[in-house]
């Protein structure tokens, strides 16, 4: 319950006004982006304004869970995660999923399911992450990307749930795609 001072207003989506582009990067590129609040007042911010990307939760059929380990500048560590990339520019979401999944892991997948979406960081960042369920992989590699040095790492499913429970997950993208999957999951968690 809130508290009685907690008033319910519905926000309207604040126009933008202005856009302007400080940063050109290879993923992303930064855009100072002025809009009216509410109130009527305007305000700058920073956006980075980022390609929408895919993560992909490929399981096979005795249950084991295909991730990727990599160093993340980010973390400043390596990361346990789910195969996952940014669409090129033109592709669809599912297509996306396909590519990476040969890219990262050298499988594909007979059975490529969405299972949600969201917005990694909506407060600064438009990416858009889709999140597919991989079933009946098989194999058919892709060359990597030239600057990803990958590591495959299979872990059973059951594992992988306690794994991001006790934090040696710690990837957003993968706990995020594991909870939306959990529905499809439960088959392999019936004994």
């Amino acid at each position: 319950m809130p508290p009685d001072s907690f008033k319910e207003e519905t926000m309207t989506n604040s126009p933008i006004i202005d856009r302007k582009k400080v940063l050109e990067g290879h993923a992303f590129n930064v855009e100072k982006v002025r809009f009216e609040l509410p109130d009527g007042r305007q305000r700058d911010y920073d956006l980075v304004d980022h390609a929408d990307a895919v993560t992909i939760l490929p399981i096979d059929e005795t249950g084991m869970v295909y991730f990727v380990r990599q160093y993340r500048i980010g973390a400043e560590k390596e990361l346990l995660e789910l195969p996952a990339g940014v669409m090129d520019e033109g592709e669809d979401p599912l297509s996306s999923a396909h590519r990476e999944l040969r890219e990262e892991i050298g499988k594909d997948a007979l059975s490529m399911e969405r299972v949600g979406g969201f917005y990694m960081a909506a407060g600064y960042s438009s990416e858009y992450m889709h999140i597919y369920l991989a079933r009946e992989l098989t194999d058919a590699p892709l060359q990597q990307d030239d600057d990803e040095f990958l590591s495959l790492v299979k872990v059973e499913l059951k594992e992988a749930l306690e794994m991001i429970k006790n934090g040696q997950i710690e990837d957003g993208k993968t706990i995020s795609a594991f909870m939306l999957a959990l529905d499809e999951l439960k088959l392999y968690l019936l004994d």
